[in-house]
């Protein structure tokens, strides 16, 4: 399959949400209940946020897209930047703040690629070193980010965002000089 990597674009909202929905329901069916991942506001709410996102300062999303014939389709996105705050105030680390590829996408390279270009990025940010947040019940993603070199540093947190349901997630670090 063709695929390139690319900034994202405002263009690329709706394909960024398509996918982001898309990675939820089939990654995380066994950590969340139906009521939250099929929820009447679960895509809408997603779309909204995606389409009203501003490009911040240092907030970059990278897209991976696939061509067909009335343009290109996005399968996968990588979102990053300056380590978000978590009460611990800038610590001048990089932060991949969120990380998805449509299930199809899964184990055909395309997140290898999709990660080195996110990476590269941040070390040509100045970022030394960079963290990531992964749902501790997420095995496939923490394999997948361990055998790209990133570890858990022992810090954890709970996930709340987007649900009523509250889940724990663990931190992971890696040293990209």
């Amino acid at each position: 399959m063709t695929f390139e990597i690319r900034a994202a674009t405002r263009a690329d909202a709706d394909g960024i949400t398509d996918v982001q929905v898309a990675s939820w329901r089939a990654g995380y069916a066994h950590v969340f209940p139906k009521s939250v991942l099929y929820a009447d506001d679960f895509d809408s709410t997603r779309r909204t946020f995606w389409t009203r996102w501003r490009f911040a300062p240092g907030h970059r999303i990278a897209v991976a897209v696939t061509p067909e014939p009335d343009g290109d389709r996005v399968v996968g996105f990588a979102s990053y930047g300056p380590e978000r705050e978590r009460a611990r105030g800038f610590t001048g680390r990089g932060e991949v703040w969120a990380f998805y590829l449509v299930a199809e996408m899964w184990g055909n390279g395309l997140a290898d690629e999709l990660m080195e270009h996110t990476e590269t990025r941040l070390r040509a940010e100045g970022f030394q070193t960079a963290i990531l947040w992964v749902l501790k019940d997420n095995p496939r993603a923490r394999a997948f980010y361990e055998r790209h070199g990133w570890a858990v540093t022992g810090i954890g947190a709970e996930f709340d965002e987007y649900c009523e349901v509250s889940v724990p997630e663990v931190e992971y670090r890696k040293e990209l000089s």
